[in-house]
C-alpha cells in the first residue's frame, strides 16, 4: 500500500550496481567514493552532490536506464509499494549521447514491464537542475513539452536550491505548465521557510518537494495547508544529509498537526539506505501512526500523485483493502 512520490532513478544505482556499470563502460571504479563499510560517503550536502553525479554517469545509455528504472520498481514493489514516480533529467543523458526517444522509450519500457509483472503503477517526472542554470531548466521544459508522453508526468526543479534565484526558472515552469504538466520544485530543505512559498507563487508548484523548513514558520505552514499544497518529505534523506540529528527532531509530525498534506520519499536510496517500508516506519515512529494512520498517509500520496484520475481511483481501491504488516523496525 506505500506511495513514494520522491525518487530520483539514478539515486537508486547501488554500490556493487556502480561497479558493474563501471566495469561495463571500460572505467575503473573510484573506490574512494565509499566508506570502509562500503557504502557512498560524503561530508555535506555540496560532496553529496558530487558523488550523486559521479554515480549517475554511470547510467550511460537507454538499455542500461531500463533495467535500473525496473530493477528498482520491482523491488519497491516487492516491500509493498503500489506507485512510484520517478525523477529524471533527460538532458544529462543526452550530452551522454542518449536521445530523448531513446530514454522515454526505455522507461516505458521498464514501466509497463513492471506493471505487467508486479501490478506497480509508475510515472515519471522530468526535472530540471537548479545548480545547471535556466538555460538547461527551459531545454528540459521545451523537450517535454514538444515531446508528451502518458508516462511522463511532471516537471520539477532539483538539485541545489543555495543557486540562482528562483524566478530565473519561471520561464521553464511556464512552458511545462502550457503543455499541461503538474509541477513540484525541492524548496526549504537547505533553505529557509520564505522560500518554500516564493517558489510555490513563481514556479506556480502543485507539490514542494522535501519543504521540511515550513515547520520554521507558522504562517507558511499554514500557507500550505491552506493551499492544499503537499510536502513530499524524505525522513532517511534528511537524517542522512544531518538537517536533524535524530528522528525526535524530524518535523514531520508537527508539519502534519499543523494540517500539512504530507507524501513519503526515498529520494536516493542507493545513498541513504532508504526504501518505501522504512520511511513508513519511520513516520509511524515519528507521528505514532498505526495502520489506519499509515493508510491515510498513503491515500494523501495517492491524491497529491500527478497519476491521471482512474489510476488514483486504483490506487484508492488498493489502499483501503491493504493489511497490516511488512513494516520492518527502522533504525535511526
Amino acid at each position: 500500500m506505500y506511495i513514494d512520490l520522491h525518487v530520483h532513478l539514478r539515486g537508486t544505482v547501488r554500490p556493487a550496481r556502480a561497479r558493474q556499470l563501471a566495469r561495463q563502460a571500460g572505467r575503473e571504479f573510484d573506490e574512494g567514493l565509499l566508506d570502509e563499510g562500503g557504502a557512498f560517503k560524503w561530508h555535506d550536502f555540496s560532496s553529496f552532490l558530487k558523488t550523486y553525479d559521479r554515480v549517475a554517469s554511470l547510467v550511460q545509455d537507454a538499455a542500461t536506464l531500463e533495467e535500473v528504472a525496473y530493477g528498482y520498481l520491482k523491488e519497491s514493489a516487492e516491500l509493498g509499494a503500489i506507485y512510484v514516480e520517478l525523477m529524471l533529467s533527460p538532458p544529462d543523458l543526452m550530452r551522454q549521447g542518449v536521445p530523448f526517444h531513446d530514454q522515454i522509450s526505455a522507461l516505458n519500457s521498464a514501466w509497463e514491464r513492471s506493471r505487467s509483472d508486479f501490478g506497480i503503477e509508475s510515472r515519471l517526472i522530468v526535472t530540471c537542475v537548479r545548480h545547471s542554470g535556466p538555460d538547461a531548466a527551459m531545454e528540459a521544459a521545451r523537450l517535454v513539452a514538444e515531446n508528451q508522453h502518458p508516462y511522463i508526468a511532471g516537471f520539477g526543479l532539483t538539485g541545489d536550491e543555495r543557486q540562482y534565484d528562483i524566478n530565473v526558472f519561471a520561464p521553464a515552469f511556464r512552458v511545462a505548465k502550457d503543455a499541461g504538466l503538474r509541477l513540484t520544485a525541492h524548496a526549504g530543505e537547505h533553505m529557509p521557510a520564505s522560500t518554500i512559498v516564493e517558489a510555490v507563487e513563481v514556479l506556480g508548484l502543485h507539490r514542494v518537494g522535501h519543504g521540511v523548513r515550513a515547520v520554521e514558520d507558522k504562517s507558511v505552514v499554514s500557507y500550505l495547508a491552506r493551499n492544499r499544497i503537499g510536502l513530499e518529505i524524505c525522513i532517511s534523506s534528511n537524517l542522512a544529509l544531518n538537517l536533524y540529528r535524530n528522528l525526535e527532531e524530524h518535523p514531520i509530525r508537527r508539519l502534519r498537526d499543523g494540517g500539512c498534506l504530507t507524501a513519503l520519499g526515498s529520494d536516493d536510496p542507493a545513498f541513504f539506505s532508504s526504501s518505501p517500508t522504512n520511511e513508513y516506519a519511520l513516520a509511524a515512529a515519528a507521528c505514532s501512526l498505526d495502520m489506519e494512520g499509515l493508510k491515510r498517509i498513503s491515500s494523501e500520496a495517492a491524491d497529491m500523485s500527478f497519476c491521471d484520475q482512474e489510476t488514483k481511483k486504483r490506487l484508492h481501491e488498493k489502499i483501503a483493502i491493504a493489511e497490516g504488516g511488512g513494516i520492518e523496525p527502522a533504525c535511526h
